[in-house]
């Protein structure tokens, strides 16, 4: 059982919370919660976590705050959000789980479950070390990415990704070391994460980082020529729009 703490300001919150846990998700046991940064980090360290519901917005604090506190050993978190654009994202590019309020019963069953299946906390705690980096810049200047494959979790900087590359539902990145890394998601996910940081979506199949184009050959309907050396085919209905991105750079 994993030992669960729920860290949240509001009291109707903590005690919905560990209803909807307590009886709909399997393999949690509540043992304890709180309201704010301080008495959270009391109640992990006493009760010995394995997993904590953190909200962001804490009245001494934020959830981010806690986690920066807790040491290099951490508990699971499943983080509890209002909508807040930079969080997302920061969520997103560190891969780390988090429901939006109110949270959904399915969504928070879903996201245990994924904590139940998780045994590397290794892979865990890199990925909470990025989220707060990446939260912590929102600009995106030093913008990493978690990229998780069968083998290993890949820590990317951003600006190191010179394209990527459809491969039916995978997504096979191509970094500037000549590296590849193949991730089972779609490029349609990447292309919605990427947009914001210099990416362009050329073709259906090809989402490249403009910073990388090293030329753009007009022979033939258009072909990008990446820093790779590698040629990237540029889609018509893209083309007018490609052309006033370089006005632009």
């Amino acid at each position: 059982m994993l030992k669960t703490i729920i860290i949240d300001d509001e009291l109707p919150a903590r005690q919905m919370l560990s209803t909807m846990a307590g009886t709909y998700c399997e393999g949690i046991q509540v043992v304890g919660t709180a309201e704010s940064v301080e008495a959270g980090l009391k109640e992990i360290a006493k009760k010995k976590t394995d997993l904590v519901l953190l909200d962001i917005n804490l009245p001494d604090g934020s959830g981010f705050d806690l986690l920066e506190r807790l040491g290099d050993v951490k508990p699971m978190i499943i983080f509890i959000t209002a909508y807040d654009e930079y969080a997302i994202r920061a969520f997103k590019f560190s891969a780390v789980d988090y429901l939006m309020k109110p949270v959904n019963i399915d969504e928070l069953q879903k996201a245990v479950d994924k904590c139940n299946e998780r045994k590397e906390r290794d892979d865990l705690n890199a990925q909470l070390k990025i989220l707060v980096q990446n939260y912590n810049d929102p600009a995106g200047e030093n913008k990493k990415i978690i990229l998780k494959t069968a083998e290993c979790i890949h820590i990317v900087k951003v600006n190191e990704i010179i394209r990527c590359e459809a491969d039916h539902n995978y997504t096979e990145f191509f970094l500037i070391d000549k590296k590849k890394v193949l991730v089972s998601k779609s490029l349609r996910e990447y292309d919605e994460l990427l947009s914001g940081y210099g990416f362009f979506r050329s073709h259906q199949s090809h989402l490249i980082n403009v910073n990388h184009i090293q030329r753009f050959e007009k022979a033939d309907g258009g072909e990008l020529v990446m820093a790779d050396e590698s040629r990237v085919p540029v889609a018509k209905r893209k083309r007018d729009e490609l052309l006033q991105l370089f006005q632009h750079l």
